[in-house]
């Protein structure tokens, strides 16, 4: 029984592993866009829409849960969409201040091994260059250059948001140590359920360059996901009352 169901997972790791790259590569195109000042303002708002756009979506089924960390699947038009969902006793607004610094994430996500900020375009609008271990032995790692948009609510319906995309820059290209990947798009949303409880919701649309790092848990062969996020909740609770976060950050 035991040996049937590690197999049953084990095909379904494969069978997600290669529908998915056998897609991307047969429709294969940039997901990165050029970044230059004169197109911020439109590549930040397509940055946001594509995330609200991925918040609004429906019928997602829930591959796993543990300990009230709920992972999500969706497949629509030849794509994987991933969402993680769970609840943290942190104010909507520290948690936002908190999450939007990449530089922290390191902290307690494993996958981002270094993250340094390139271009401070404004007040709301960041370029990273993040670095990830290889997930296979004596692999190379990859690097990603990413434009994190981060936007506060308008009113009480709406959550704060941090949406991350893929870009180039001309003098960031890709290197030899490092094999380049993209994100076409990524982030949270962040929803206050009261003065102390917050609800936050991570998204991420699956390309060759994320999938390795998902794989496993999407096939049902680990929950790594759950330690991920599990690290991210005690972050944020270890950090609730911090007043650096709420500071206006020097790059």
């Amino acid at each position: 029984m035991v040996f049937d169901l590690c197999l049953r997972n084990i095909i379904a790791f494969l069978n997600v592993y290669r529908k998915y790259i056998i897609s991307c590569k047969q429709t294969q195109v940039p997901l990165s866009v050029p970044w230059d000042p004169s197109n911020q303002m439109y590549l930040s708002y397509n940055n946001v829409s594509a995330l609200k756009l991925m918040d609004t979506k429906n019928n997602w089924v829930l591959t796993s849960e543990k300990n009230k960390v709920r992972l999500y699947t969706l497949e629509e038009n030849h794509m994987l969409y991933v969402k993680v969902e769970m609840h943290v006793s942190v104010p909507a607004e520290q948690a936002f201040h908190l999450l939007s610094d990449l530089r922290r994430r390191k902290e307690w996500d494993r996958h981002y091994q270094e993250c340094e900020v390139i271009n401070q375009a404004d007040e709301d609008d960041t370029l990273y260059r993040v670095v990830t271990p290889s997930v296979s032995k004596g692999g190379r790692g990859k690097d990603f250059i990413l434009l994190a948009s981060r936007r506060k609510p308008c009113d009480s319906r709406d959550p704060y948001l941090i949406a991350l995309r893929s870009v180039t820059l001309p003098n960031h290209p890709p290197t030899e140590d490092f094999s380049r990947g993209e994100v076409l798009c990524a982030g949270f949303t962040i929803w206050e359920e009261s003065s102390a409880v917050t609800k936050f919701t991570y998204y991420n649309q699956a390309t060759p360059g994320v999938l390795p790092y998902i794989s496993t848990d999407v096939a049902g062969l680990s929950s790594s996901f759950y330690s991920t996020f599990s690290a991210c909740s005690q972050f944020l609770e270890a950090n609730r009352d911090s007043l650096d976060a709420l500071q206006p950050s020097s790059f």
